[in-house]
């Protein structure tokens, strides 16, 4: 299911891309929590990730899994 979602994300469906992102939305809160220390903070980290993430979709290739590819665009974010 994951594979079909990310081929509708990366032809630019965002319900696809919300669906795809949420079951990683408060792990990656947390994780930018974890790196900044303030829940402000990290909900704008948080939003600055899954924007860049959004812009970005297409040139996920798949060479790592898509929930370290979030971690890793979320942490650039933070």
């Amino acid at each position: 299911m994951e594979g079909a979602l990310l081929e509708q994300a990366q032809a630019g469906d965002d319900e696809a891309f919300e669906r795809l992102v949420a079951p990683y939305r408060g792990e990656l809160h947390a994780h930018c929590y974890r790196l900044l220390g303030s829940t402000h903070d990290a909900d704008d980290a948080l939003q600055d990730a899954l924007l860049g993430a959004w812009r970005d979709l297409a040139g996920f290739e798949g060479r790592s899994s898509l929930r370290g590819w979030l971690y890793t665009v979320a942490t650039h974010a933070a």
